[in-house]
C-alpha cells in the first residue's frame, strides 16, 4: 500500500506524526501476522493505512484543482507510479525468484498468477476469486503475496477518487455540501459491509465497494482542511486523547471474529480520523513525531511488502515459529525494507526525470518484463517443461490426499438438502436396499472410505448423509454448538429431517467432532449426547459411534511434496505425541457400555504405536488436515484393518448380513 511521505508534495505541508501514525499501523500489522495472540486487532493497521491514504490523495488532488483549474491526471499518476512500483517491482522479483527456489509447481504457478494481478492493480479481485473460505478451506498464510490485496484496494481507489474530488472542488462551491456528498457515500459503504460480513464475507474484505467507507473517513478530514476548518488547541487534545484510547482500544481487543470491515472497525476508523484532524502540535502529534517513530514511518510501505513474503515462505517451509525467529522476522523485515527504502525507493522517487521516462521505465518496461517472466513460468509448468523441475520426482511423492468431499458419493452438504435420503449416489452397494445409515458432520463423512470396505465385505448397505459442523443430537435445545454461523440453517434442516428418517434403519452410525464440542459445552453436550443414545438405542437395532481420529495439529499434506524442494522437512516424523486418548472418546467408550446395542469403534491404534500417532499409514499420508483423513487413507486403514483380521471388526461382523459376507 502507498503510505507516501509528502517531502515533495509543495502543495501540503509535511506533517511527520502521519509518518508516526503509520509507523503504529505497520508495527501493529506485523506483530500481528507473526502472531495474532499478541495483538488481535493488529490486523487494524491496514484500516490505518486507508484513513492515511484517504486523507493525503484527497487534500493533495483538492489543492492542486483549486491552484491549477484543472484535473491533471497524467501528473497524479506519474506520482503514484514513481511512489509505488518500484519497491513493488523489487518484492516482486525477489519473492519469484526465492519462490522458485522453494515453492513446488502447483504453488509456484499460482504465486505467478497472484504476480501477474498484482502487477495491474488487481490483487485483491485475484485473492477474491481464488481463495477457499469453505468448511476445509486451507490456511492462507502460506501465500507470499497475499497482502497485495490492500494495494489493489488503493489502486482502484486512484482510477476512480481523482474524478470525484475534481468534480467536488469545481461543482460544488460548499463545503457542507461536499461534505454531505462524501458522508454519503462513507455511509452506503459502511452499511454495504455491515450486511455482507455474513454471507459474502470474502467479498466484504477484499472489494473496494466494501472497504471505501475507511478511504472516505480520510477524505472528510482533507476536505475539513481544504475548507481551512480546524480545532483550537484544547479540542485537538482531546480529538488527539480520544482517536489514541480508539486506536489502542481496537488493536488491543478487536479480533478476526468481529464484525471487520464493519461496525467493530467504526472506532479505529474514527480514531485515525481525529488524529488527523487534531494536528502534530499535540501530546500525542508530538509523540508520534518522535524520531525514531517517524523512521519506522518513513520505511512503512517498503515494510510492509516484506514482511509478509518473508513469513509466508517460513511457514511454507513449515517451520515453527518461536520467540527468537519471531525477533529475527522483524529484524530481517526492517533489513529488507531499509535496503528497498534507501536503495529503491527514496532513490528513484526523488530522481527528476521527465514524465515519458517514469511511465516508460517505472512502468511500461518493468511491469512487461515481470509479468512476461510470470506468463511464461505459468505455462510451462502447464506443459510440465522439465527444464524447470523434474517431475519424476513429484510424481514418486505424490499421494491421494483429497478430502472427503471431493468424492460424489459422499453425500455430505454444508446446506443440507433433504434429497440425500434418497439420492441413489448415496447409497453403498449401489442398486440395493440400505440397511444402515451414517450421521453426523465431516468427521462422520472421512470414515466413508473404510466404512464401504466394510460394507462390501459383511454384506452391509450402508446410506450416508452428513451435514458440515453439525454434531448429530436429536435434541440441541437452545446450545449453540455451531462455530460457524453459516451452517446454522443446514443443521437445523438436517436434524429435523434426521427424526423421521432414523426408524428406518437397523443400524445408525455416528460421526462427528466430539473434541470440539465437548470443548463448547462439556457437561452439556455430554448429557444431550447421551439423550440422544437413550433415543436410537430404543429405535434402531445397532447404534455404532465412531471415534474421533487422533488430532494431529501441525500436519500438512503437502508436506511429502515440499520435501522435493526442501528434504529437512522429515515428513514421517512430523505427528503429535498421545500418550492418552482423547478424554471425549473415553468417555464415549464407556457411554456405549450402557446400551446392549451400543458399540464403539476406534482406529486410534492403526494410526498410534502407543507413544506417537501419526497422519502416515503404511509409508504414505492419509490424513486431510490435522483431524480429518483423507477417503483414500480411510479406504486404506479399511482394508489393511480387514487383512488383519482386526478384532474391532466384529461390530460390522455383527450388523452385516451373513448370507451376503465375503470369506
Amino acid at each position: 500500500m502507498n503510505h507516501q511521505s509528502l517531502h515533495q508534495a509543495a502543495l501540503i505541508q509535511y506533517r511527520p506524526g502521519i509518518d508516526g501514525l503509520r509507523a503504529i499501523a505497520v508495527l501493529s500489522v506485523i506483530i500481528f501476522h507473526i502472531n495474532a495472540s499478541y495483538l488481535t486487532g493488529g490486523f487494524l493497521g491496514v484500516d490505518i493505512f486507508f484513513v492515511i491514504s484517504g486523507y493525503l490523495i484527497t487534500l493533495l488532488l483538492a489543492k492542486d484543482i483549486a491552484k491549477t483549474g484543472r484535473l491533471n491526471l497524467v501528473d497524479f499518476y506519474r506520482r503514484r507510479i514513481q511512489r509505488i512500483f518500484p519497491a513493488l517491482l523489487f518484492m516482486l522479483v525477489v519473492t519469484l525468484l526465492v519462490g522458485y527456489v522453494l515453492l513446488v509447481p502447483k504453488d509456484y504457478a499460482a504465486l505467478s498468477k497472484s504476480a501477474l494481478w498484482s502487477l495491474f492493480s488487481a490483487a485483491n479481485i485475484y485473492f477474491f476469486s481464488s481463495i477457499d473460505t469453505g468448511y476445509f478451506a486451507t490456511g492462507s498464510e502460506e501465500l507470499p503475496l497475499l497482502h497485495l490485496w490492500s494495494l489493489g484496494i488503493e489502486e482502484q481507489f486512484y482510477i476512480l477518487w481523482p474524478f470525484i474530488v475534481w468534480l467536488l472542488v469545481k461543482s460544488v462551491r460548499s463545503t457542507t455540501s461536499r461534505l454531505l456528498i462524501v458522508s454519503v457515500v462513507f455511509i452506503a459503504s459502511l452499511v454495504l459491509a455491515q450486511m455482507l460480513l455474513k454471507s459474502q464475507q470474502s467479498f466484504t474484505y477484499y472489494m473496494l465497494p466494501t472497504r471505501a467507507w475507511e478511504l472516505m473517513a480520510g477524505g472528510l478530514v482533507a476536505l475539513l482542511v481544504f475548507a481551512g476548518i480546524s480545532l483550537n488547541k484544547r479540542w485537538s487534545e482531546i480529538a488527539a486523547g480520544v482517536g489514541a484510547v480508539a486506536i489502542i482500544w481496537s488493536l488491543a481487543v478487536v479480533s478476526q471474529n468481529d464484525d471487520v470491515p464493519g461496525l467493530a472497525a467504526v472506532p479505529v476508523i474514527l480514531g485515525s480520523a481525529l488524529l488527523l484532524i487534531s494536528g502534530d502540535k499535540t501530546f500525542i502529534g508530538r509523540f508520534l513525531s518522535l524520531r525514531p517513530i517517524v523512521a519506522i514511518g518513513l520505511v512503512s510501505y517498503s515494510a510492509y511488502l516484506w514482511h509478509w513474503p518473508i513469513l509466508a515462505f517460513l511457514r511454507y517451509a513449515l517451520i515453527k515459529m518461536d520467540v527468537p525467529l519471531m525477533a529475527g522476522v522483524m529484524v530481517l523485515t526492517f533489513m529488507m525494507a531499509s535496503l528497498s527504502y534507501f536503495f529503491v525507493e527514496h532513490p528513484l522517487r526523488i530522481r527528476k526525470t521527465s514524465q515519458k521516462n517514469i511511465f516508460v521505465w517505472y512502468f511500461s518496461v518493468p511491469v512487461v518484463m515481470v509479468a512476461a517472466l510470470a506468463v511464461v513460468m505459468i505455462r510451462l509448468i502447464e506443459v510440465k517443461t522439465p527444464l524447470l523441475y523434474d517431475w519424476h520426482k513429484y510424481d514418486e511423492v505424490a499421494a491421494d490426499t483429497r478430502a472427503a468431499f471431493d468424492y460424489d458419493f459422499n453425500c455430505q452438504y454444508n446446506d443440507f438438502a433433504v434429497d440425500a435420503f434418497t439420492l441413489g449416489r448415496c447409497v453403498f452397494p449401489e442398486n440395493t436396499q440400505p440397511t444402515a445409515l451414517l450421521l453426523g458432520d465431516s468427521h462422520a463423512a472421512h470414515y466413508l472410505g473404510m466404512l464401504r470396505v466394510f460394507a462390501q465385505h459383511y454384506g452391509i448397505s450402508l446410506r450416508n448423509a452428513t451435514q458440515s459442523a453439525c454434531p448429530m443430537l436429536l435434541d440441541a435445545g437452545n446450545l449453540n454448538w455451531i462455530m460457524n454461523t453459516k451452517y446454522k440453517k443446514g443443521c437445523a434442516t438436517y436434524r429435523a429431517a434426521v427424526k423421521a428418517e432414523f426408524p428406518k434403519y437397523d443400524t445408525v452410525i455416528l460421526g462427528g467432532s466430539w473434541s470440539t464440542y465437548d470443548r463448547t459445552g462439556r457437561k452439556a453436550f455430554r448429557l444431550k449426547f447421551k439423550k440422544t443414545l437413550d433415543i436410537l438405542s430404543k429405535q434402531v437395532k445397532n447404534v455404532v459411534i465412531l471415534a474421533s481420529v487422533p488430532n494431529i495439529n501441525e500436519y500438512n499434506r503437502d508436506c511429502q511434496i515440499r520435501s522435493v524442494r526442501m528434504p529437512h522437512l522429515q515428513c514421517n516424523k512430523r505427528h503429535l505425541r498421545h500418550s492418552k486418548a482423547a478424554p471425549i472418546n473415553r468417555y464415549l467408550h464407556g457411554l456405549s457400555k450402557i446400551y446392549p446395542n451400543v458399540y464403539f469403534f476406534d482406529i486410534r491404534e492403526q494410526l498410534c504405536d502407543g507413544v506417537e500417532c501419526s497422519p502416515y499409514f503404511n509409508g504414505k499420508p492419509v490424513y486431510f488436515n490435522g483431524s480429518h483423513l483423507t477417503m483414500a487413507g480411510s479406504q486404506e486403514i479399511g482394508e489393511k484393518m480387514l487383512k488383519d483380521n482386526n478384532p474391532a471388526l466384529s461390530i460390522f461382523e455383527r450388523i452385516g448380513s451373513p448370507a451376503q459376507q465375503k470369506n
